[in-house]
């Protein structure tokens, strides 16, 4: 088993991101601390948050069972081109915890088994002032409401207490935020 540092974890999401989205500027940020690490990924607009996830969970070093407040480990195969697959996690339930211990097999022989110096990682995709802008013009069109004030990135604080967006269930700020990273 070969240990990775965050820093080289860090490097190699760095990597697969350029890969994965050619033009998409990123920001990875590593930071170690007492008992653990975490790396940091930001960008705006671009993809979304899931197709980016997709691409960087991989290389967590660790996942975590908000049932049991327990965190867990995890390892993953490290091909000769950077990119990573799940390996190996003995997950939670022999601490009555709900993530089942899973193994995937080596996919090439020359797959390394490695554990990433990061435990988690975290993404954070922001929005350029025009793409949201158009989002929300977009939005209060389709429902037939007023534009709203836009004051430091956020919709007028109006929003959330009139009861707008009623039929969708969600206020103005929430359904432009889903509907920028694809949910419904």
């Amino acid at each position: 088993m070969k240990y990775l540092s965050c820093a080289e974890t860090a490097k190699l999401i760095r990597a697969q991101l350029k890969a994965e989205f050619p033009g998409v500027k990123f920001s990875v940020k590593s930071k170690t601390y007492s008992m653990g690490a975490s790396i940091t990924v930001k960008w705006t607009d671009g993809p979304t948050g899931k197709a980016v996830d997709a691409v960087v969970q991989v290389f967590s070093g660790a996942g975590f069972d908000g049932m049991i407040d327990m965190k867990y480990s995890k390892t993953a195969w490290l091909m000769p081109d950077g990119t990573a697959s799940f390996r190996k996690t003995e997950g939670t339930t022999c601490s009555m915890g709900t993530v089942s211990s899973a193994q995937e097999m080596q996919p090439s022989f020359k797959a390394e088994a490695v554990h990433f110096g990061a435990d988690y990682v975290f993404t954070n995709r922001c929005y350029s002032r025009p793409v949201y802008e158009a989002k929300v013009k977009d939005l209060c069109e389709r429902y037939g409401q007023p534009m709203p004030e836009i004051v430091d990135g956020f919709c007028g604080p109006y929003s959330k207490t009139t009861g707008w967006f009623a039929d969708t269930g969600r206020d103005l700020e929430t359904l432009v935020r889903c509907e920028l990273e694809g949910q419904s």
